[in-house]
């Protein structure tokens, strides 16, 4: 894996797709955009990017590296590699950042989705052996259903830190990303991100939109695919015109 890096996150693009269509390039990823996406952000000042999960299809001869040759104020991405067909099946996560002049490869797989299917010493463990892993600088990573790692209680319907996730990510790291498959509709999800997000934190989720339910409609919702939180309460990020066919925001935490 290596040295894990040591980013600033400041200004943040927050991307979005709906993964039913096919683009021109003939591929259900970002690969056809990536490059104007990655010019209108870098245009806008963002130092991150942040795509929601499938984001790319691994294959050759395509590189990422190619499209980060020209910018100038983002320093890092973060993406997903998967492949395509009946089933997505995702590849490998990546950090993708700029060190001096050299772009580097910081891979991440996800851990777990859910409580469900992990014994309490299997969390136990992802919290002191593969969270250090994931405080990068001022940032940390939460690859989807990870965000799990605090538990709902119905009997008192709060979040609590049971495995002791939150407290194990050291205050430097003030925000969390947290890039997402699909839309997770459960309402505690939404009380977990708020839970993390206390103590002065930023938690920003992103995810893609055409996941279809049994009954073959979508639980997109009327909302841009992302929430984000700080010290416990929600924050409005609109999505910003463009022609790409996306949902885009940008979130700058120094004047939010």
């Amino acid at each position: 894996m290596g040295e894990a890096p040591c980013l600033t996150v400041a200004k943040v693009g927050i991307v979005s797709r709906d993964y039913r269509h096919r683009y021109e390039n003939g591929f259900r990823d970002f690969s056809h955009m990536l490059p104007r996406v990655l010019a209108l952000l870098d245009e806008k000042g963002c130092d991150t990017v942040l795509f929601s999960l499938f984001s790319i299809i691994a294959r050759s001869p395509f590189r990422f590296s190619i499209h980060t040759r020209h910018l100038r104020h983002i320093k890092s991405v973060l993406y997903e590699e998967f492949t395509d067909g009946s089933k997505r099946k995702v590849k490998r996560f990546v950090v993708f950042c700029r060190s001096a002049d050299r772009w580097k490869e910081y891979p991440l797989e996800q851990r777990f989705g859910s409580l469900k299917d992990k014994k309490e010493a299997e969390i136990l463990d992802f919290v002191d052996k593969e969270l250090p892993q994931r405080i990068l600088g001022n940032c940390c990573i939460l690859l989807c259903g990870e965000s799990n790692g605090v538990k709902y209680s119905r009997s008192d319907k709060s979040v609590h830190d049971v495995f002791g996730l939150r407290r194990a990510i050291p205050k430097q790291a003030s925000i969390i990303l947290n890039p997402i498959h699909d839309r997770m509709t459960r309402f505690e999800m939404a009380k977990k991100r708020e839970f993390l997000s206390r103590n002065g934190r930023w938690v920003i989720s992103v995810w893609n939109k055409g996941k279809e339910g049994k009954n073959g409609k979508t639980r997109d919702g009327r909302l841009p695919a992302w929430t984000v939180f700080h010290n416990g309460v929600a924050k409005e990020i609109e999505s910003i015109p463009n022609r790409l066919g996306l949902e885009i925001g940008i979130l700058d935490v120094a004047e939010s």
